[in-house]
């Protein structure tokens, strides 16, 4: 079984990379109107960059051995 914090991690990489491919629905969806689409685009990068940063601390522990 994982530890707390490792399981957190991968849960939360898990649903942030759910979300991503919702955006571009999202944004078809509020066509006509540009300041929807802008802010979808925008949480579109917030998310991409949470799974970035997530995906980069479950290596970092894996590569230290303390993905456990």
């Amino acid at each position: 079984m994982l530890k707390n914090h490792n399981h957190d991690l991968v849960k939360q990489l898990s649903e942030d990379s759910s979300s991503l491919y919702r955006y571009d629905e999202y944004i078809k969806n509020a066509k006509g109107c540009d300041h929807c689409v802008n802010l979808w685009k925008k949480l579109r990068e917030l998310d991409e960059e949470r799974v970035k940063m997530l995906a980069e601390e479950i290596t970092r522990h894996a590569k230290e051995n303390r993905f456990n």
